[in-house]
């Protein structure tokens, strides 16, 4: 197996486009094992991906797509869908991306806005949903990726193929190379937004090129590896993530969010991408599982993890491995020593036993290096994951920044709470929100960006743009956050998000939220007080905190849509005394911090009622709408 260094300076000069970098690569491993997609029943090593993805992008030139022309494709992950993807690219056009179980309404808008020439639909299930919006608009073609010939198309103004016949149109006929420069348009990404309609993010060659070039010291794939492929095709983290595995000839597993449990131990992974709610969803899952099969065992494993814990943090502060000022001195680091040493043989002996046959049953045991992005991993998680030997990279990155922008290593630059330090190539600064003067480390602002990874802009959308770009051409990440010593980004939250309370103090709620929902009892919470005395919340108790004080889930199904609060005297005692117990965990919390009030709530926050985003995001705005009436009720 061929073995990429370490520190290894990747360079694609001479390649124009995305589709010539990975046709490059895909030659260089052709006899590599490439896409399993069992749920798809597709298996293809890399020297047939490549005639995969050449075949199609014949048959799209046949029918008439070039240098330029959009093309849509809705559709969820599969084995296919990068050498379709791929294949647009190389005809000079443009892939327009969104999950095929984004609303219809949302496709439809897309598919306009974006000037699509044609669309590629996962399966007749779709191209029946889109029909009404197919039998008003002309597309030149429609294509679907996986049909059983279960499509009316009746009225239907587009041409409708397979992805079979579009192949078929490939071996019939001739592609003409296209000549591509690295600034060319290449993708649009829609992003889910929480507000208004899904902005187009438009990237070119040279920003995804970038990447590939540059994110190797943190992703360190190795030619042969298993990974496994669970998020959406148009998350832009695990779109860079599959062009990374192919570009270093690993072998990508398809997965599901039902069959991930069984195929990270069937498919012997090595290194996998995923978002924290999956990581998440693995520890609750240990713990569950053990607590179910034997509580004594759970009780031991807990007692483990929570040692291991002990010596890792003490460990981290004792090499001054810290994201905070207030610990560089010499004493402190001196007694985290001395009591890191307490801990360093329980924990190696955990670590040579339990940990390797619990990460063994879960299908962790040869996981060498994993990424989590799209989003802030909790605490509670970053600490589990690294007592029981998870080696998990912490990436930082928006779709606008095609997407990584920070990585952050394991071992001696693993920095528990950040997100890593900048790219080679990234100019990352902190500057005040109103006056954008540049501020010392260790000072909380906001994060401004350049570099050779920015998107373009949005797509059609000019106003947009200009309010995220700088005169000077840094984009606003609108997020908050201060760098350390080392250049390490630590974030702190949205500036969407700060709450102002009437005071004028500035709260932050990602930090004190993350903190109370590490409480069992507690399923989701949102901080509320804009403009009020203090700090209010809205909590989504856990069935485990219902069940404690005898309220049944059925009784709690049968509430009508206008009782949304729970108002269970136990219940109220139980998560006011979770929220102070838990509220200790947040680090120099001001007392004006502190929560006040809070309402139980009888209903989570989902992308079913509207009040998450696609990416798992709580769409704040809609909650506060929603509960005014209930946030009012806390001040009075």
């Amino acid at each position: 197996m061929e073995k990429i260094k370490k520190h290894e300076k990747v360079s694609y000069a001479g390649l124009h486009s995305l589709a010539d970098v990975l046709e490059n690569c895909m030659a260089k491993y052709a006899n590599y094992d490439a896409i399993t997609d069992r749920y798809n029943n597709i298996s293809l090593t890399y020297g047939e991906l490549r005639e995969e993805m050449n075949l199609f992008a014949c048959g799209l030139q046949t029918l008439g797509v070039k240098k330029g022309d959009k093309v849509g494709i809705f559709a969820e992950s599969n084995g296919l869908w990068m050498a379709t993807s791929l294949a647009i690219q190389k005809c000079g056009a443009v892939d327009v991306i969104r999950g095929s179980n984004a609303p219809i309404e949302e496709l439809h808008y897309i598919t306009a806005h974006s000037d699509c020439k044609g669309i590629i639909l996962r399966d007749d299930k779709l191209f029946n949903a889109m029909k009404p919006f197919l039998q008003k608009y002309r597309l030149d073609f429609v294509i679907i990726t996986y049909s059983a010939g279960n499509v009316d198309t009746t009225d239907v103004k587009s041409k409708v193929y397979t992805h079979k016949d579009i192949i078929n149109l490939g071996k019939e006929n001739k592609f003409t190379p296209v000549a591509m420069q690295r600034d060319d348009d290449c993708s649009i990404l829609y992003t889910s937004g929480t507000t208004g309609n899904p902005k187009g993010v438009l990237l070119s060659h040279e920003n995804s090129i970038y990447q590939l070039e540059i994110v190797h010291e943190g992703f360190l794939a190795q030619p042969g590896e298993n990974t496994l492929q669970i998020l959406p095709i148009w998350h832009a983290y695990e779109r860079i993530g599959q062009c990374y595995y192919i570009s270093r000839g690993c072998h990508l597993h398809y997965t599901t969010l039902s069959g991930l449990k069984n195929d990270l131990a069937n498919y012997d992974i090595n290194t996998f991408m995923s978002v924290p709610r999956i990581w998440e969803s693995i520890r609750l899952g240990v713990y569950q599982k053990l607590k179910q099969t034997s509580p004594i065992l759970h009780n031991i494993f807990d007692f483990a993890v929570k040692t291991s814990i002990a010596y890792k943090t003490h460990k981290m502060y004792g090499e001054r491995r810290i994201t905070n000022k207030w610990s560089y001195n010499s004493l402190s680091t001196i007694r985290h020593r001395i009591i890191r040493s307490f801990y360093k043989p329980l924990h190696v002996l955990f670590s040579r036993t339990l940990y390797k046959k619990i990460k063994k049953a879960v299908g962790l045991s040869n996981i060498r290096a994993s990424i989590s992005g799209g989003g802030a991993l909790s605490m509670q998680d970053e600490l589990f994951y690294d007592a029981i030997g998870v080696n998990l990279r912490i990436g930082y990155g928006l779709t606008e920044t095609a997407p990584v922008l920070t990585l952050r290593n394991v071992g001696d630059k693993n920095f528990l709470g950040s997100a890593g330090s900048p790219l080679i190539g990234t100019d990352l600064k902190i500057v005040d929100p109103k006056t954008f003067r540049e501020l010392p480390i260790f000072s909380k602002g906001l994060v401004i960006v350049k570099g050779p990874q920015i998107m373009k802009g949005y797509y059609k959308d000019e106003e947009a743009t200009k309010k995220v770009m700088t005169e000077d051409g840094y984009f606003i990440t609108g997020d908050l956050g201060w760098l350390t010593k080392e250049n390490n980004l630590v974030l702190v939250g949205r500036l969407k998000e700060t709450i102002v309370l009437s005071s004028g103090e500035n709260v932050e709620p990602v930090p004190i939220e993350e903190a109370i929902l590490l409480s069992p009892y507690i399923e989701q919470i949102v901080l509320v007080g804009q403009d009020r005395s203090g700090v209010g919340a809205l909590v989504v108790p856990s069935k485990e905190a219902l069940e404690k004080c005898g309220i049944s889930m059925k009784n709690l199904q049968s509430y009508k849509d206008n009782e949304k609060v729970l108002k269970d005297a136990r219940l109220q005692m139980l998560i006011k005394n979770e929220i102070n117990t838990h509220i200790v965990h947040k680090p120099n919390l001001r007392v004006f911090e502190k929560v006040k009030q809070f309402s139980v709530i009888n209903e989570s926050f989902s992308v079913e009622n509207g009040l998450m985003s696609a990416t798992q995001k709580v769409k704040r705005n809609k909650v506060f709408e929603k509960y005014e009436d209930v946030i009012g009720s806390m001040y009075k």
